[in-house]
């Protein structure tokens, strides 16, 4: 009987555990087996199949099956017994794991009775510690407040001095002291020398205010957004911020410098006005100063919103003094200059120019909401204000029926224009008639002709 050690090596290695371990068919385990054998046979060029090595290969695999079924059947029994052993480690801890649980769920219902019953009793407690933290901080305030006021009394203010001069945020606390000395120093009027302490104090509330101003416009030209954002917050908390949106509004390079544009720009565009004042011209232009004047106000609005967003606590109070300024300054000045010069040359140059302004402001207007409405207009506040604005910019020249009276105006005027023109011309076709009729009757034979027909008619 052959024995496994007679097959050549590569059948031994397919005779393992590992081989069906793996995914095999029972085909390519059986050719595997004959590979060899297979090779051979078609070697010898149509010779008789010889079944002998076929038949000690299968019966040495047979053995070394037979091999490894003992072989799983041993594993088997062991892996069967350690899991029944397991099994019965695991029920054991279960089992001991339940109890524990249970013991820990009676120790913590009893612990959180012991924490509720402990939270009840101090919740008074915790209370009134809060209330005595807030009654110390209030007497240290007010502590340090009254310290402050009786240096005033000596007029010696040191102690806020060294604050004014410090660091921003030392600059801010000495802002909200001198605020509230303020309030103090206006209550007390029964000690002596209370005035002269209130007098103190209101002088130096109006040096820190002068010189943080002076801070702001030093940092506004040196374009220091983080020092310009820090003193607009101090001024916010001392004075509500009212001085420095006035500085920012009032000191701005583009009131300056379009003062002398609104004013003196060149009105006296000839070409222009002979077309306003012609009736004919279907589309007259509009003023290019001011058409110009209104490019730079989108520009100028669009980069001092992203600076007054930046800069300012309250952003929309500025953009609105801000725009009040331009429409009831710049705008409105150069809207009436163009107005009174229309209307020294006639009235449609005048009606023209109105409606021309009109058509483009508003689209100015419509701009502007646009501009302002991602970051500025969340509420639609900066819209309604625009509207306001420009309603009132045209009520002086439509109120009290004057736009309705200027309009008929404008028709008669237009009309008489006409009439004039009509009547002149007859007239001068009448006059070259007489003149014809003259030249006629100059001749002898034109006088004969006249003379025979008054007799006919006669």
């Amino acid at each position: 009987m052959a024995s496994l050690y007679d097959l050549d090596p590569e059948t031994r290695e397919l005779l393992t555990l590992e081989t069906f371990l793996k995914q095999i068919t029972v085909k390519e385990f059986v050719e595997g087996l004959t590979a060899d054998h297979t090779i051979q046979e078609s070697n010898g060029l149509g010779a008789a199949i010889n079944p002998k090595p076929y038949i000690r290969t299968f019966e040495a695999s047979l053995e070394a099956l037979a091999a490894i079924s003992a072989e799983l059947n041993i594993q088997e029994q062991k892996i069967r017994y350690d899991a029944r052993q397991a099994d019965a480690v695991h029920q054991k801890t279960i089992v001991a794991t339940e109890a524990q649980c249970h013991e820990l769920t009676n120790q913590f219902a009893d612990l959180d009775l012991l924490v509720s019953e402990v939270a009840s009793t101090t919740t008074s407690l915790g209370e009134a510690v809060d209330l005595v933290s807030r009654q110390r901080n209030r007497a240290a305030s007010s502590q340090f407040i009254i310290k402050c006021y009786m240096s005033f009394l000596e007029n010696d203010p040191t102690v806020v001095e060294k604050m004014r001069t410090g660091s921003f945020e030392d600059q801010r606390q000495c802002a909200i002291t001198v605020r509230q000395l303020l309030k103090l120093a206006r209550k007390i009027n029964s000690i002596p020398r209370a005035a002269i302490a209130r007098e103190n104090i209101e002088k130096y509330a109006e040096m820190i205010e002068r010189e943080l101003l002076k801070t702001f416009d030093k940092a506004y030209r040196s374009a220091d957004m983080n020092s310009m954002k820090a003193v607009a917050e101090i001024l916010t908390e001392f004075n509500g911020g009212v001085s420095v949106i006035q500085i920012f509004v009032n000191q701005h390079d583009f009131f300056i410098m379009k003062e002398k544009l609104v004013h003196e720009s060149m009105i006296d565009d000839d070409n222009l006005w002979q077309k306003l004042c012609d009736p004919t011209c279907e589309d007259p232009p509009f003023d290019t100063a001011t058409k110009k004047l209104l490019d730079e106000i989108r520009v100028t609005v669009k980069k001092e919103s992203l600076i007054i967003k930046r800069v300012f606590p309250h952003p929309d109070r500025v953009l609105r003094v801000f725009l009040q300024r331009l429409f009831a300054q710049t705008i409105q000045q150069r809207i009436e200059l163009i107005l009174s010069h229309a209307k020294s040359i006639s009235t449609l140059a005048y009606l023209r120019t109105l409606q021309k302004a009109h058509s483009e402001i508003g689209a100015l207007v419509e701009d502007l909401k646009a501009i302002l409405k991602p970051d500025l207009d969340t509420g639609g506040g900066s819209s309604m204000l625009l509207d306001q604005n420009m309603q009132d910019l045209f009520v002086p020249y439509i109120e009290n029926r004057q736009y309705i009276d200027t309009e008929k105006r404008n028709l008669q005027e237009l009309g008489n224009t006409m009439l004039a023109r009509f009547n002149n011309y007859h007239l001068g076709r009448k006059t070259m008639k007489n003149h014809k009729l003259l030249n006629r009757l100059g001749t002898v034979k034109g006088r004969e002709r006249w003379a025979k027909s008054k007799n006919s008619t006669n």
